[in-house]
């Protein structure tokens, strides 16, 4: 399709003080972000702004804490973010996180103890790849099915950032977003799909407006490969369809490494794993680092499904060859994006 204009875009203030200066110099924004309660309230008394979020940065992550490091760092954003969010909130923008599966698993947590709009900030570098080199677009086939609504994209050059907007734009289905200098748009920086605009550390609103208004290089490219699934396995992207061969059931036991290594010469398109006790969720995600295809995630319990599904950093299939209930598969599909062929 050949790429067209794109003339929507909106700008997001980013700090107080960049609220203030909007309203000052007249500068037309959708909405704004700043650290705390506190600064809403400060906005709401100087501002007719009606919409307003509030920054929460990812806590470091290690996976050394032990049996299930995934859940325990689950809980430890929970109790972090429960003292910065707020009512008055209208949405959490999420960053600061140094791997995808930290930030995939932050969501899963502002989810857990709220029920507001959520962003997400995620850095690309060479060959839209994160720091931790997991695809860009890996990552936003993950974060658009659990539950995030706009999703910013930064860099250190202009060129890491046109790779990355390139790369994800056919397939994003949420809205998406860049932070970026001014003078990336005085320099023609494409601009694929986006609709968001945010100004980046050490500028403010009135610079990204002024060269905004000047801008000419945004194009829109159409919505590519409706006829398959983006099915991330938590790093790297791949697309399956209703038909993807599945292989034998692989149970998650303390053979599971050995059972991975013995399968790596067979076709199937996706691989089936099996949990049957709480042991297996160990096991599960001590050699997730193997996966290196789509996950088809079966369990003896929905409550043993559930953790496997906070485990897995990708987006697991469900081929209906073991029973959940219609509600049960409603929830998993919208609560951490499970895949029903």
């Amino acid at each position: 399709m050949e790429p067209s204009h794109l003339y929507v875009r909106q700008i997001i203030a980013a700090s107080k003080d960049d609220i203030i200066l909007a309203k000052k110099d007249s500068v037309d924004i959708t909405a704004g972000i700043v650290l705390s309660e506190s600064e809403i309230d400060y906005i709401n008394n100087i501002s007719d702004l009606s919409i307003c979020g509030i920054y929460i940065d990812c806590p470091n992550m290690s996976l050394e804490s032990g049996y299930l490091a995934t859940e325990h760092y689950i809980c430890v954003c929970k109790k972090y973010f429960k003292e910065k969010m707020s009512k008055k909130s209208s949405f959490y923008y999420i960053k600061s996180s140094n791997t995808f599966q930290s930030l995939r698993l932050a969501v899963i947590a502002a989810t857990d103890v709220s029920g507001k709009t959520i962003m997400t900030e995620v850095h690309t570098q060479d060959d839209a790849k994160m720091s931790d080199d997991t695809d860009v677009l890996a990552a936003l086939g993950v974060l658009q099915k659990i539950g995030v609504s706009t999703i910013v994209f930064t860099a250190d050059t202009q060129k890491n950032l046109e790779q990355a907007l390139e790369r994800v734009a056919p397939y994003a289905r949420v809205s998406i977003g860049v932070r970026i200098p001014s003078k990336w748009l005085d320099n023609g920086i494409k601009l694929t799909n986006v609709e968001v605009l945010l100004p980046c550390e050490g500028e403010n609103v009135q610079m990204l407006d002024k060269a905004l208004k000047k801008y000419k290089s945004g194009i829109t490219v159409g919505r590519d490969h409706d006829d398959y699934i983006l099915a991330p396995d938590g790093r790297d992207a791949h697309f399956i369809d209703a038909v993807t061969e599945i292989s034998d059931e692989i149970e998650c036991d303390h053979k599971l490494q050995e059972s991975l290594i013995d399968i790596e010469g067979e076709e199937a398109g996706a691989l089936k794993l099996v949990l049957r006790e709480e042991d297996d969720l160990y096991n599960f995600e001590t050699d997730i680092y193997m996966l290196t295809r789509p996950v088809c995630i079966c369990a003896e319990t929905p409550e043993l499904w559930e953790k496997a599904l906070r485990i897995y950093c990708g987006l697991a299939i469900y081929d209906g060859t073991w029973e959940l209930e219609p509600e049960v598969i409603k929830y998993f599909s919208q609560r951490y994006g499970m895949i029903r062929l």
